[in-house]
């Protein structure tokens, strides 16, 4: 009996781990709630990653940001986190075909370090605007 009550706990426990991630390595500078800080130039994470991953250079981008690819995270919680992410704050905008990151893919975008990942963020909405999605970072 006690058993099975442990084995009903562990699932709900694991599954607070992606958060817990989120919130030492990414809230520092997304906030706990995801909303960012215009001032300082942190995007809100509220919809705009679910159009990033709408390209496949967005998509790289987003394992590339300074939180996901210099943490000390392995590949499955930053797969994990990214995840977690996209489903937590920008689930609305996810494309109906949505595949989750998954650990090997994540390690082959964090073994490329763009120089300078805003350059790369540039690129990225100049691209998503190509398609009609126009994101603008100063509007939350």
């Amino acid at each position: 009996m006690m058993l099975a009550a442990l084995a009903v706990c562990l699932p709900a426990q694991a599954t607070d781990f992606p958060r817990q991630n989120y919130l030492l390595y990414c809230a520092g500078c997304h906030l706990p709630d995801g909303t960012g800080s215009a001032a300082n130039d942190v995007p809100t994470l509220h919809d705009i990653p679910g159009h990033f991953i709408k390209v496949p250079r967005g998509r790289e981008f987003l394992a590339q940001v300074p939180g996901i690819l210099y943490s000390p995270l392995t590949d499955v919680e930053a797969a994990e986190i990214l995840n977690w992410m996209l489903l937590q704050y920008s689930q609305p905008v996810l494309p109906a075909d949505f595949k989750p990151y998954t650990p090997e893919e994540v390690a082959r975008h964090r073994r490329i370090k763009p120089a300078d990942i805003m350059k790369v963020r540039t690129e990225v909405l100049a691209e998503l605007a190509t398609k009609g999605i126009v994101i603008d970072y100063t509007a939350h």
